[in-house]
This record gives structure tokens, C-alpha cells and sequence, in this order.
């Protein structure tokens, strides 16, 4: 019996599928970070070429001046392209003056650049953004110049000048790049990320006033705040419309940072008198979710709402007997809550209004200055013991040695974790060195002009390109980057012989290497005591507004408390649970209390009649006694709410606001005691 054979009929759309599964880019090969590579290859080849018909003395500084300054947008590069000619500059002008002053005194030579270096690094402690990094430029710049003037201490002044061209000539084509070819729409993408950010604020609000509680969704969402002002900022490096309206996005945020603190306050308070059922809540709620939601909602909405919580107000003052009902606290709260919800919808159409005035409003941050003074110590440190440690060796590549050495105290003194951040830059320095160890004496010697060499080059700067964009790689390949580029460095006329090429090999591991160990062993990382110390400057800052409320607004202490949040979150690590959890809650605690004393010490200027009671409370947080604070300021409490009752009384919602902030006070004063005390040991 013939047995019959069957064929399965072909799927077409399964094999088309299984082909083009099967071809698929990886995920880090992206449009964004193939333009990325295209880009600053293109730019950094262009600036190597310049630099050669220019017949510059150290032509790859150009170059690496580009890979240096390329980021992932232009407001970004042209930021930090301002702040490295800025420090550059800087550092040149403090190079001349120390080489003049100090070159026939070697001794007073090397303390006075460690001094420069040590200070440059405290001061880039002190300072946010691209603004540390021109502080970091200014100290090892100073010592690149200061060094390569050795031989010749006369020539020092041309050397400075050569060396702010090479970083001006980079800076100059990587912006004509990202110009043309990456110019993007900076007033826009930062519209969209504040209006992603009021979303988001006004959803958490939404679920806070129903009684959720999402006490890490705040912590997010207060940090967050400086992070659109970061990415404000930068975009206003290439946008003059962002630029002038910068402190309308700033206002935006402080009315959102000022809406999550009262909804944070407002969710307790709920939580503290479940019996009672107030409609105005929810009709508040239901606003915040149609913001969170992306419906249309006008200012003049919120603001007749607003109205409707003030009427009620008055009605529940009139009633109460003598006393703050616990209904008059909560719709106090939600009238302020509604009133930043306004100020934020306000401040975000202003931000869109090409018409708008100029706003300039600033924020304030956190300085930790035991920080700063260990890292400029440490800097000093490290370049006086390698300074001695080149002497004794007479090793002709110290100079070298001394700058890397330099670069990585200053440079990773600002970051987070300098070790772990060393570690990163040192295996990008032994890739660069294999990497540049084979072009220079492998493939260089058989090429003969620029286009042989730029294909050579361009080919392996398109991949670091690519690495600079994927998260896994982009430390190792940013260090690799330029590195690679200082190590081959390219020249016009010759290139670096094997002998020459190990010494400067040698110096960048032990430079970099050295520079770890200086962090492992000289002021290591604590973030026990870091935890510690954000606790004192926010209980500090506390009593200042206290003693000093005149000195103090509303922005300067929500965006200083919510940076010094974000260091608490990062000093996280190997914390227990709870304990992360009620340094959160003592922290926003210490937030919402300084909040209402700027807010009393505004009613005690408005209204002179409340300035007595008000300025007691205010002279007991000063002084720094929770427990005190709390019975001071339920008295002062309950002496206005005297007033509050009377049906003539024309400043009844003043007396409502005084009274419900002093209220705030007391609870939390009361329930994060041992924090305000700073009992815990973090």
C-alpha cells in the first residue's frame, strides 16, 4: 500500500515574522545614538583636521575637547562647553600667575598648585550642574599648563593661550554640529516635561487626598523638581525663550513642591478622623485627576473651587464654639493645597506665553561643607605626595602622573560614589591603552594622509560613540573616548615612539590608579555621616527660619529640603527599612514645619495685630525643642481661634490660616520628636 507523503502549507507571515525577529537591531543600536556617533565622529575628525591645517603644537586636545563636551543634547553641550572654556581660562590665568611667581622656588611651586587644585575641588563640592565641572576644569587645567611650561617657564604665557584655543577650536565645532545637524526644540521638550511633572504631582495629590499613602512616591516627586529645573536649565543654554522664562518654570515647580508637602500633611490629617466625610475633598481629588489625566483644566476652575472651600470655611468658623474644629483644619489645608494647584497652572501657562514678562526666580541647595573641605584636603593631598613621589623618581612622565592624578581627585570628588566612579574611568583607561597600543604601532605606521587616518580613527570613534549611549557602557566608553585619543595623539609630522608611548601609558594607570586608592584610604565614604549631617543642616536651617524668618522664602527652603532629600535617598544604602522609612517621614516632617513658619512669618509682616503670638512660636522653633514647640504653638492656636468665631470679624481667613499652620506645627512636632531632636543615629 503506497503511503501518501503531505506537505504543510507555508506560512508566510510566520516566516516573515522569524526573519525579522531574527534581524532586529539590538536595542542600543537607536536612531538617537547613531546620530549621536555620526555626529561627534564627524565633528571630532573636521576639529582633528583644522587643527592640523592650523599646524597647532598638540593638535588632539582639539578633538578631545569635542568628545569631551558632546552630550545627548545641545543644550547640554553648549552648557557645559560654556563652563570648560569658562574654567579653562580660568585655570590658564591661575597658571601664568603661579609659574611667574613660583618657578625658581620648586617647593612653593607645587604647594601653591595642590592649594589651587584643593580649592578648585571645595568649590566644585559647593556648586550643581556643569557649574562643578568649570570649577574642576579651572584647578587641572591650571596644572596641565603649569606642568608643559616647565622646560620652558618663559613660554608659559603661550602655552596658556595655545591651550585655551585647542578647547575653544573643539567647543566651536561641536556646537556648529549639534547646531545643524541635532538642533532640536528646546522650548518644547521642556514644556512637555513640565507638563509630565504637573501630571504627575497633581495624580499623587489626587491619591493622597483619598488616603493613599505613597510616602516614597513623594520623596520622587519633591527630588524630581530638581531635576526639571536641571533640564530647564540646560535647555536654556540654547533657548533664549527658556532662558528668559526660566523663573516661571522655577515658580511652576515651587508651587508643586509647596502642593505635595500640604497633600502629604492633608493625607495625616484625613487619616486622623476617618468619621469624617468631607465632599470637597473628593471634588478636589476629582480636579487633580482630571489634570493627571491630561483633560484641559483652567486656572479659573480651580479658583472657583477654591471659592467654594473659603465660603465653607467661613461657615464652619461661624459655628465653631471657641475652638478648631477638625473640619476648619482640614479645609484650610485644602484651600492652600488649591491655591498651589492654581499657582502651578498659572505659572505653566506663563511658561508657554511667548508674551510673558521675564521671570528670574532662583532656587536654593544644599551644601555640605565638611564635604567640601575633605575633598579639597584630599586633592592637596594627593598632588603634594605625588608631586614628592616624582621628585624622588625624577620619572620623566611625573608631570603626567601628577595631572591624571589630579583630574581624578577632582573629578570624581563630586560624584556620588568616587571609588566605584575611579574604578569605571581606570578599565576605560586599560581599553584605551590596548586600543591605542595597536593603532599607534600596528595600523598608523602603514598610513600616509588624513583620509587613511580619519577612516581609522572615525571607525573606532563611531563604536565608542555608540557605548557612550548604551547605560552599560557609557562610563568605560566616555573615559575611553578621549583617553584613546590622548594616548594615539595624532600629529602632523610624527607619532609617539614605544618608549614615550609606555611612560605616558604608565602614568594614566598609576594616575588613575593612585587616585582610587587616594579616596579608598583618605576620607572614605560614609554615608552613616552623611545621613547625619543632612539631618543637622535641615534641623538647622529650621531654627534659623525660626530666629531669622526675614531671610528665608518659600522656594529657597521647599527646593534646599528637597535636594538635601535626595542625598538622603542616595545615602540609603545598607539603612534598614523602617529606619530609611522614618528619616522620610522626619524629614518631610522638618519640611512641612518650616513651610508654615514662612507662612506665619509672612501673616506676622501683612498683619501686625497677629505679630505677637506669632513671632512667639516662631522665636520657639528657633530655639530648637520640639516638644516646647508643640505646646507654644497649640497655645498661640487656641488664642486665635478665640477670634475666629466672632460673626464681625474682617480677617477671619487670616486668623484661619495662622491658626491651622500653627496647628501643623504642633503635629508634627509632636509625632517625628526624636528626629527634630535628632536622636536617631541614621
Amino acid at each position: 500500500m503506497a503511503t501518501r507523503m503531505t506537505v504543510a502549507p507555508l506560512n508566510s507571515a510566520r516566516l516573515f515574522s522569524s526573519l525579522a525577529h531574527g534581524l532586529a537591531l539590538p536595542p542600543w543600536l537607536t536612531r538617537p545614538a547613531v546620530g549621536f556617533a555620526l555626529r561627534t565622529t564627524a565633528a571630532s575628525l573636521v576639529a582633528l583636521y583644522i587643527a592640523f591645517l592650523l599646524n597647532l603644537d598638540d593638535p588632539k586636545w582639539v578633538p578631545m575637547t569635542v568628545w569631551i563636551v558632546a552630550q545627548s543634547n545641545r543644550g547640554m553641550s553648549l552648557s557645559k562647553g560654556q563652563y570648560r572654556i569658562l574654567g579653562t581660562i580660568i585655570g590658564a590665568v591661575a597658571a601664568v600667575a603661579m609659574v611667574a611667581l613660583f618657578m625658581q622656588a620648586p617647593e612653593l611651586f607645587i604647594l601653591s598648585l595642590a592649594l589651587w587644585l584643593g580649592l578648585c575641588t571645595a568649590l566644585a563640592t559647593g556648586l550643581r550642574n556643569f557649574r562643578a565641572y568649570g570649577a574642576v576644569l579651572a584647578g587641572y587645567t591650571a596644572a596641565i599648563v603649569a606642568f608643559d611650561s616647565i622646560g620652558s617657564p618663559l613660554e608659559v604665557f603661550d602655552i596658556a593661550v595655545a591651550r585655551v584655543i585647542y578647547i575653544a577650536l573643539g567647543i566651536m565645532t561641536e556646537a556648529v554640529f549639534s547646531t545643524v545637524f541635532a538642533p532640536g526644540t528646546p522650548l518644547q521638550e521642556t514644556q512637555n516635561r513640565l507638563t509630565t511633572y504637573l501630571r504627575q504631582v497633581s495624580d499623587l495629590c489626587a491619591r493622597a487626598l483619598r488616603g493613599q499613602s505613597n510616602t516614597s512616591g513623594f520623596r520622587g516627586l519633591l527630588t524630581g523638581a530638581l531635576e526639571l529645573d536641571a533640564a530647564a536649565e540646560y535647555a536654556a543654554a540654547s533657548s533664549r525663550s527658556v532662558r528668559s522664562r526660566l523663573g516661571h518654570l522655577r515658580g511652576a515647580a515651587v508651587a508643586m513642591l509647596t502642593q505635595m508637602a500640604i497633600a502629604q500633611s492633608l493625607r495625616e490629617h484625613l487619616a486622623e478622623r476617618p468619621d469624617l466625610d468631607e465632599p470637597l475633598v473628593e471634588k478636589a481629588a476629582m480636579a487633580l485627576d482630571a489634570i493627571g489625566s491630561a483633560s484641559p483644566v483652567a486656572p479659573n476652575t480651580i479658583a472657583a473651587l477654591r471659592a467654594d472651600v473659603r465660603t465653607a470655611l467661613s461657615e464652619t468658623a461661624v459655628d465653631s464654639d471657641h475652638a478648631i474644629p477638625p473640619r476648619l483644619l482640614i479645609l484650610d489645608h485644602l484651600d492652600r493645597l488649591l491655591e498651589a494647584a492654581h499657582g502651578a497652572l498659572t505659572r505653566q501657562a506663563l511658561f508657554s506665553d511667548e508674551k510673558a514678562p521675564s521671570s528670574r526666580l532662583r532656587l536654593s541647595f544644599h551644601v555640605d561643607h565638611r564635604d567640601a573641605v575633605q575633598n579639597g584636603i584630599r586633592t592637596f593631598v594627593a598632588i603634594v605626595i605625588g608631586s614628592w613621589f616624582w621628585i624622588a623618581t625624577a620619572w620623566p612622565s611625573g608631570p603626567s602622573f601628577i595631572v591624571i592624578l589630579g583630574v581624578i581627585c577632582a573629578l570624581f570628588a563630586t560624584r556620588p560614589n568616587p571609588v566605584v566612579g575611579g574604578m569605571g574611568f581606570l578599565k576605560g583607561g586599560l581599553v584605551a591603552v590596548i586600543a591605542a597600543a595597536i593603532c599607534n604601532f600596528a595600523i598608523l605606521p602603514m598610513l600616509s594622509d588624513f583620509t587613511e587616518l580619519a577612516m581609522v580613527i572615525g571607525i573606532i570613534m563611531f563604536a565608542t560613540g555608540l557605548a557612550m549611549r548604551n547605560v552599560r557602557t557609557a562610563a568605560l566608553a566616555t573615559s575611553f573616548a578621549f583617553l584613546f585619543l590622548d594616548l594615539v595623539g595624532p600629529d602632523n609630522t610624527s607619532r609617539a615612539d614605544a618608549a614615550s608611548f609606555m611612560n605616558g601609558a604608565l602614568a594614566l594607570i598609576l594616575g588613575v590608579g593612585s587616585g582610587v586608592l587616594v579616596f579608598t584610604l583618605l576620607f572614605p565614604s560614609n554615608l552613616p555621616a552623611k545621613r547625619q549631617r543632612l539631618q543637622r543642616a535641615t534641623l538647622r536651617d529650621l531654627a534659623d527660619i525660626g530666629r531669622s524668618p526675614g531671610h528665608w522664602t518659600r522656594e529657597h527652603w521647599l527646593s534646599r529640603t528637597a535636594d538635601r532629600l535626595a542625598g538622603q535617598a542616595a545615602a540609603n544604602a545598607g539603612v534598614p527599612e523602617k529606619q530609611a522609612e522614618d528619616d522620610l517621614r522626619g524629614m518631610l516632617a522638618a519640611l512641612a514645619i518650616g513651610e508654615a513658619a514662612i507662612t506665619l512669618a509672612e501673616l506676622a509682616r501683612e498683619h501686625p495685630h497677629l505679630a505677637k503670638p506669632l513671632n512667639v512660636v516662631l522665636r520657639q522653633l528657633g530655639r530648637g525643642d520640639p516638644a516646647r514647640l508643640a505646646k507654644v504653638s497649640r497655645a498661640a492656636a487656641q488664642h486665635l481661634s478665640y477670634w475666629i468665631s466672632k460673626p464681625d470679624i474682617s480677617t477671619r481667613h487670616t486668623l484661619i490660616r495662622a491658626a491651622t499652620q500653627l496647628d501643623t506645627i504642633a503635629s508634627a512636632a509632636l509625632n517625628h520628636v526624636d528626629y527634630l531632636r535628632q536622636k536617631r543615629t541614621a
